[in-house]
């Protein structure tokens, strides 16, 4: 017996995303030269990028950056392992039924956003139904939802599908302000590491142009819960699917809201083995390494010399000020 998916659609829609997209070009009209890349999704100038001594050498010398899958993160919560977990088939047919239901009762102005036939049964009753065909159609939603038995196995072929995803995705994350005391410690080596400062240069359709910033709402997204699948199993495919990818790869916990992340997300390359991918980054796009207060003598030494390879990079040497704050010096550039 075939399997009942609507995942095949889902699948043909993630192969047209699975790649951050090449840029289009708009030139300001009093601008100069200046172009803003059509990828550009906000005003930012830069990044910054946390890491160990050690790594930092590596992405100088290799001019990379290494984009890791959700599986390599330090927080189990982040990027859910599972997709649905907790929710059932059935729980999901009856919050779809009243979500159903509520559009027939108030139908939206815009369904531009809705299924194929969400949308034919939302404009339908805008267009004018009787009042008894009304009651009809929503009897027969809330006989559906008390009597429907669901196999689980589509529910089932999704959360398969995920759980293929979850290793193939490619997430760069990246923070606003070199100057944070909690993320030296936690990600640079206990300020022995160091700070990259990333441009975001829209003539090289840099990668950052496209990050987004990571929310830490209070309440469970909707890929948590049966009602937020109903609202998803509603939507278009591709939509439905962005949505998803979105809230699972850009939402965290308020417990991490003082990092103030942003990230960006792709997937893999076909070429690609294991749970990280290393992209290239332009030398233009390095606009500055910033030296932790504890770094080695011999870490020091190594890092000024490499980035003299960066002639756009200033360097800046970082102390610990007595009123515990980071305290900034630039020593070139």
């Amino acid at each position: 017996m075939a399997k009942q998916m609507p995942n095949k659609s889902f699948q043909l829609t993630v192969k047209k995303l699975r790649f951050l997209p090449s840029a289009e070009f708009v030139r300001y009209p009093f601008g100069g030269n200046m172009t803003r890349s059509s990828n550009r999704s906000h005003d930012r100038t830069g990044f910054f990028k946390y890491m160990s001594a050690g790594t930092a050498r590596i992405v100088l010398t290799n001019r990379t950056l290494r984009w890791s899958s959700p599986l390599l993160f330090n927080d189990p919560f982040d990027v859910p392992r599972e997709l649905l977990f907790g929710v059932t088939t059935a729980e999901i047919t009856k919050a779809l039924m009243c979500r159903v239901a509520a559009l027939i009762e108030s139908p939206p102005e815009d369904t531009s956003d809705m299924s194929p036939k969400v949308r034919l049964i939302v404009e339908t009753v805008k267009r004018g139904i009787t009042p008894e065909l009304k009651a009809k159609l929503l009897a027969g939603l809330e006989e559906s939802a008390s009597t429907h038995k669901p196999t689980g196995s589509s529910l089932e072929d999704l959360r398969e599908l995920w759980r293929s995803w979850v290793p193939d995705l490619r997430i760069l994350c990246l923070a606003e302000s070199p100057a944070h005391v909690a993320m030296w410690f936690h990600y640079a080596e206990q300020y022995k590491g160091a700070v990259i400062e990333l441009r975001c240069i829209d003539e090289l359709d840099s990668a950052w142009l496209v990050a987004q910033p990571v929310v830490y709402p209070e309440t469970k997204p909707e890929v948590y819960t049966a009602e937020g699948w109903a609202e998803l199993l509603t939507m278009r495919n591709e939509i439905a699917v962005r949505r998803i990818l979105q809230v699972s790869t850009h939402t965290k916990s308020p417990d991490w809201s003082y990092e103030k992340e942003w990230r960006i997300m792709t997937f893999k390359r076909p070429t690609d083995r294991g749970h990280y991918t290393d992209y290239k980054i332009d030398p233009r796009e390095l606009g500055g390494v910033y030296l932790g207060p504890l770094m080695s003598p011999a870490d020091r030494t190594d890092l000024l010399s490499l980035v003299s390879d960066y002639p756009n990079a200033g360097v800046f040497e970082v102390s610990l000020g007595m009123s515990r704050e980071l305290v900034f010096n630039q020593i070139r550039g």
